[in-house]
């Protein structure tokens, strides 16, 4: 089933370098993801220790940044899931329209330009790095390219057509996710029922999902279940 209904996310500023992922209402199946699988795409499956890892190192360097913003760790968890299935719904869709990807073996270069910023990249946690570059390039100007090829549009409204493009090769395809993400809402892109163990307040009980959580909710997470500094950056007062 086709779903129309699309949101977006950026894990972190532009700034740092994040890599923006697109969340889209892409279609679940039945099936049930077998354990240690984050989620499978047509016989692709992303192991759930990777992601895990990718948190870590990400988180790592997001706590240490006093200019990052503190964001709920499940949802940054749930972010890379849903946009590795979108990439690879990139690298299924460019072929068929004409659009060039950069080569899988990403180069040391890229990933260091794009998350320099945020902190230290190195041996140790270069791995996590490569992968969410490999994300980045495929969720960047191909998922444009994609949609001016197939409906003409520019600017914008090409990002959007790419994104509806992306979001209906989901659709027809096998993509499963695993539970412990919570509950897949495809109304409004966003798992829901993520595993918050400490309610910070009446509200944040409340919320649907993480991503309603406030800016104050989320520095008071406890530091498990909070990726970034516990106080979020002062707002920049213009001078008049």
């Amino acid at each position: 089933m086709r779903r129309s209904n699309v949101a977006s996310f950026r894990p972190a500023a532009a700034s740092l370098a994040a890599v923006a992922l697109l969340v889209a209402g892409c279609g679940v199946s039945d099936n049930d993801v077998r354990p240690g699988v984050a989620a499978e795409v047509e016989g692709q499956r992303l192991e759930l220790s990777k992601v895990d890892q990718a948190v870590e190192d990400y988180c790592a360097l997001r706590s240490a940044n006093p200019q990052a913003s503190p964001a709920p760790t499940a949802l940054i968890r749930a972010q890379f899931v849903v946009g590795w299935t979108q990439a690879v719904a990139v690298d299924a869709l460019a072929p068929e329209h004409g659009v060039r990807l950069p080569s899988d073996a990403i180069d040391r270069t890229a990933v260091h330009d794009a998350w320099d910023p945020l902190g230290t990249i190195d041996d140790d946690n270069y791995d996590t790095f490569e992968f969410l570059t490999w994300i980045q390039q495929r969720l960047s100007d191909p998922v444009a390219e994609l949609g001016a090829d197939d409906s003409g549009a520019e600017g914008d409204a090409a990002v959007s057509a790419g994104i509806e493009l992306i979001t209906a090769w989901l659709d027809d395809h096998d993509v499963s996710f695993n539970p412990v993400f919570g509950t897949y809402d495809a109304k409004t892109g966003v798992f829901g029922s993520d595993p918050l163990s400490v309610p910070v307040s009446s509200a944040a009980k409340d919320a649907s999902d993480t991503a309603a959580l406030t800016p104050e909710q989320v520095a008071k997470l406890p530091a498990a279940q909070r990726c970034g500094p516990a106080v979020a950056p002062p707002a920049v007062v213009p001078q008049g």
